[in-house]
């Protein structure tokens, strides 16, 4: 059978392409590997969100080269934008860009030697990844997902429903449903995310699903009222801000105000007090001086977010920002995003402080070393790290338990089990 070692950076629509592909060739008899060096051929599925994200994709080809990869295909965002400069790295035998991603399974399926046993459970993590949707159309000036991924498009529900399906089978507790522009589902008929959320809850009993990020113009009160009366639904809300100025939003072309994202974080507490408002800002955009740097600080205050994702504005060629000539000194860029950074962090503590006491539900996904010990390590329902400490320190991958949040430490909350 055909060995193969499969590898993803980025998005969450990365994420659920491989969990996809990973399914799909365990299904035609072939076994899935970690070592490069014991792989017939290594698939890198690539970002390249940013200049950063380009140097990782490079890095971790180059090393898997090093490390004895025998052959490798290099697919997604980055193979679709610099096709030329990514076939001259070392093994790199195929590029399979995002446009031809539709029949990657079997390009790479051809490139294998003959499969064994087809197995349909193969094991995997206990929360799965869905992609619905993909393509974005919007105009933002720095953002180069619309050369990368193309138009919009949504899948057939029925698709989705048998994805969601066979995860479901091979023991997977949690659903993430992924989008490029994931409240953009089915934007052109009668049929949205909403009644998707519906239809995937109704496969069963013993799970839960999870959005994954929503654009703040895309998201629907009437969907907030309907989650946030179904406790299946995680209680979590993905919101890109991207910065909290007037000026830069419009610059940028976001479609909507800081004043706006605070009336969603107000609406968000009136109508689902459980739910966690996480959310990414994009740091040193041309023409971002100090006060509009403290607006931003500003908002994410006001807002109560639990998490941020602090990008450092990358100019990307293709876009509108590309070669802009107010683009902010990059030691000055950087020493905002370090300080940003170190107040979400304390942002995220402080969050995980005012739950202490409270009942969760933990998804179990793995373990980590705590006190020289193994212990179980997992997600609530509202997206808090946490490790189980007393009689839940070994329970498998997959466990969804009621716990009690009991304190922080080293960066995650502490979680005991709850008995009965």
């Amino acid at each position: 059978m055909g060995k193969v070692a499969l590898y993803c950076l980025g998005c969450k629509v990365n994420q659920a392409e491989n969990e996809e592909l990973a399914m799909s060739l365990a299904r035609l008899g072939h076994r899935l590997v970690r070592e490069p060096a014991e792989a017939d051929l290594c698939v890198v599925n690539t970002c390249t969100v940013t200049a950063e994200s380009d140097r990782k994709c490079r890095k971790l080809i180059r090393g898997l080269a090093r490390r004895g990869a025998s052959g490798i295909v290099v697919a997604g965002c980055y193979a679709e934008t610099e096709p030329e400069a990514l076939s001259r790295l070392p093994g790199v035998q195929a590029l399979i860009p995002n446009h031809e991603k539709g029949d990657w399974v079997e390009r790479i399926h051809a490139m294998l030697p003959p499969p064994g046993e087809p197995d349909a459970h193969h094991a995997g993590r206990s929360r799965g990844f869905i992609k619905v949707q993909d393509g974005c159309q919007r105009k933002c000036s720095y953002c180069v997902v619309p050369l990368a991924r193309g138009p919009e498009r949504s899948r057939p529900a029925g698709e989705v429903l048998e994805v969601a399906s066979r995860l479901l089978e091979r023991g997977c507790r949690e659903l993430v449903l992924s989008g490029v522009n994931l409240g953009r589902y089915g934007k052109d008929g009668e049929y949205d995310l909403g009644d998707l959320v519906r239809d995937v809850l109704g496969l069963g009993r013993a799970f839960r699903v999870r959005l994954s990020s929503i654009e703040l113009e895309d998201l629907r009160p009437e969907w907030l009222e309907e989650w946030s009366r179904e406790p299946r639904v995680c209680p979590h809300l993905h919101i890109p801000l991207q910065s909290g100025d007037d000026r830069i939003l419009q610059d940028m072309g976001r479609g909507y105000d800081s004043s706006r994202f605070l009336a969603l974080a107000e609406a968000l507490r009136r109508l689902w007090p459980a739910a966690a408002l996480t959310t990414e800002v994009i740091v040193g955009y041309p023409g971002e001086d100090g006060a509009a740097f403290r607006r931003t600080v500003e908002v994410l205050e006001r807002a109560g977010v639990s998490r941020v994702h602090v990008f450092r504005f990358s100019p990307r060629p293709g876009t509108r920002a590309w070669g802009r000539r107010d683009e902010v000194d990059v030691a000055e860029a950087e020493r905002r995003s370090e300080f940003l950074r170190a107040l979400a962090e304390r942002w995220r503590l402080d969050h995980i402080r005012r739950h202490i006491g409270e009942e969760r539900t933990l998804l179990v996904e793995g373990e980590c070393r705590r006190g020289g010990e193994k212990v179980a390590s997992g997600t609530t329902e509202d997206y808090i790290k946490a490790v189980l400490h007393g009689d839940g320190g070994r329970l498998p991958p997959g466990s969804l338990v009621r716990v009690r949040l009991e304190g922080v430490a080293e960066g995650r909350a502490l979680a005991v089990p709850l008995r009965g």
